[in-house]
């Protein structure tokens, strides 16, 4: 129970210290970005299963189970202009103590031409931010509960400009195997800046979701449900010079929505929809809807098909691979692969 109740104990502190944090706008968004293309392919967010999947872990540590201990998992992603993130990370089980995972995450924006305010060249300059993570996770009753936290070390460095931060992500998952159904909720970025880029103390991207995921007994597909940004309800952003807004003939104003149809509004930039096709061993779908990124990223000229990700996973002899593209824009869709192993499953051959 000691080491439960230090656990417990260090949570608390980090929500303490969150609370405490000053500022406007949130700092290391970078945090948010999906770890493994599964992921980004169901939604970016939280994606409640309990396989072996060991770049999952990432985002869920309360998935961490002793049978992935020896995985590893890369990612990249060839993101917006010439920025590019990618992750690795290690897994390891102990027995009578848990399962660990080891990881790093990095986001570089390439190279960038510095002038001073009269136009003179100042050379190049860099922009890239770095995750140091260890993550927690533990099974009980049966491996029917279970529990898991990532603790985050981060630097940020902005052309003179550094940052460091830490931050604490918390997940309790529920897994009925008998329907296999999974059900999880995670607090993710729970910490502060530790050095601020410039004195003034920013907050961190903290977020509540919580997932939900089962497989059709007798259908190869799994459905999963992702409740994002539960910390606050309204999602919406008032714009005077909205192209979308109703306006009024008569009096030349913009006329509300119906109420009904502003809550409806509210709710749903609340959900994500995902699904993952799985019509044999070695192939897989994944196909997701965000309803709140095409609120925010819609365009008045052209409609596209933001809000909609997808991608397919290979699975060949002991590795995994996964692709993904997310239409979170019209000016650029990003592409994302990971791979994935057992290093055990060599060793036993």
């Amino acid at each position: 129970m000691k080491k439960y109740f230090v656990f417990i104990i260090f949570l608390v502190c980090n929500i303490l210290i969150s609370r405490a944090q000053l500022g406007g706008s949130h700092v290391y968004k970078f945090l948010n970005l999906p770890p493994t293309a599964r992921i980004s392919a169901l939604g970016g967010k939280l994606f409640s299963v309990r396989d072996k999947d060991p770049a999952m872990a990432m985002l869920n540590p309360s998935m961490l189970q002793s049978a992935m201990s020896n995985s590893i998992s890369f990612d990249i992603t060839d993101y917006f202009s010439n920025a590019v993130y990618g992750h690795v990370n290690y897994i390891r089980h102990f027995n009578k103590i848990g399962t660990f995972d080891f990881a790093t995450s990095f986001v570089s924006y390439g190279s960038f031409d510095g002038y001073d305010i009269y136009g003179n060249s100042t050379g190049t300059f860099s922009a890239g931010d770095v995750v140091l993570m260890a993550s927690y996770g533990r099974e009980f009753v049966d491996s029917i509960f279970s529990m898991g936290m990532n603790t985050k070390l981060i630097f940020s460095k902005y052309e003179q400009y550094f940052s460091l931060g830490l931050a604490v992500d918390f997940a309790a998952s529920y897994y009925n195997a008998k329907h296999d159904l999974s059900l999880t909720l995670l607090l993710s970025n729970i910490g502060t800046q530790i050095v601020t880029y410039s004195g003034t103390r920013e907050k961190i991207p903290f977020e509540i979701q919580l997932g939900f995921s089962q497989r059709f007994k007798h259908l190869p597909v799994r459905y999963s449900i992702t409740l994002q940004h539960l910390q606050k309800w309204d999602l919406t952003y008032s714009d005077p010079a909205d192209p979308f807004a109703q306006i009024d003939v008569m009096t030349g104003e913009v006329a509300p929505a119906s109420k009904a149809a502003q809550f409806a509004d509210k709710l749903f930039r609340h959900f994500i929809f995902g699904l993952e096709i799985l019509p044999m061993k070695y192939f897989s779908l994944q196909v997701s809807y965000n309803y709140n990124t095409l609120r925010q990223m819609r365009t008045y000229q052209k409609r596209g098909v933001i809000g909609l990700a997808y991608g397919v996973g290979l699975h060949i002899y002991h590795f995994n691979f996964y692709y993904a593209r997310s239409h979170s824009n019209l000016g650029s869709v990003p592409n994302q692969f990971t791979i994935s192993t057992n290093i055990s499953e060599f060793i036993k051959k």
